[in-house]
């Protein structure tokens, strides 16, 4: 199993944090960064193949991942166009790694090991990790599921009509690498789709009839980092609970 982790953006609502700094080195705690904690929620899977997509400043992800080389297999995928696309492009950069099981992971998740291993227990072709909240908002990537299956994703989705979020993590086994590449190279003919989220690609395979089914986990299992309040909230919570070192001190 493979984990390719979309890290080329510019993080621009994280600034003056990110004018210098990708996101995924911003520290959450005791100087370790968002991406360590990452390798190790995925090295207690044993998954120690990894691919990141880099694109702002992208020198900055390539000096930190050389103190982990020694236990994992790390390759990096640039991404030249970053600054004028969103990250359905940068996927497809990363098409040529797509040929066997894979996991892709937004690059700006923290989440527990227990995450990606329910997630492992899927036998289906496309599954995606979802949670459940009381409510949504819009910039939530709201999703409506039914009998194991996820029949739309979208930030567009009317949160009252919503049932679940996808967290950014999604495997894809069997036909699944197959099915998505397909669409990816289909969609990046379009220059109208160059500003598109790579989950509409996903939305899109649902279209065409096949099923992507769910993989549940809590919301406490994981947080996103696009807004300053949600850098506070996760060091406040790494700290109190004192995961951080649990996370990171085995892949050292």
């Amino acid at each position: 199993m493979k984990a390719i982790i979309i890290s080329a953006g510019k993080g621009e609502r994280l600034y003056p944090l990110t004018k210098n700094t990708p996101k995924s080195l911003l520290e959450v705690g005791h100087g370790y960064t968002l991406l360590e904690t990452q390798l190790h929620s995925l090295s207690e899977n044993n998954i120690k193949d990894i691919v990141i997509i880099t694109g702002f400043k992208a020198e900055q992800i390539e000096a930190k991942v050389k103190e982990y080389q020694k236990n994992m297999n790390i390759t990096t995928v640039f991404n030249p166009f970053f600054d004028i696309s969103n990250n359905l492009l940068s996927v497809w950069m990363a098409r040529h790694h797509m040929s066997g099981d894979f996991i892709t992971i937004n690059g700006d998740d923290i989440f527990s090991p227990e995450v990606i291993g329910n997630l492992l227990k899927s036998t289906h072709d496309i599954t995606m990790v979802i949670d459940e909240k009381k409510e949504y908002d819009d910039d939530d990537m709201k999703v409506i599921h039914k009998n194991g299956e996820v029949l739309r994703v979208s930030k567009k989705i009317d949160p009252k009509e919503a049932n679940g979020e996808s967290i950014g993590i999604i495997k894809y086994s069997n036909k699944g690498p197959k099915i998505f590449v397909d669409m990816l190279d289909s969609m990046v003919r379009d220059l109208q789709n160059r500003n598109l989220f790579y989950l509409q690609a996903i939305q899109n395979i649902i279209d065409k009839g096949f099923k992507v089914h769910y993989s549940m986990c809590k919301e406490s299992d994981w947080a996103e980092l696009d807004f300053h309040p949600d850098l506070k909230l996760i060091r406040t919570y790494l700290s109190r609970n004192k995961v951080l070192d649990q996370l990171v001190k085995k892949i050292e």
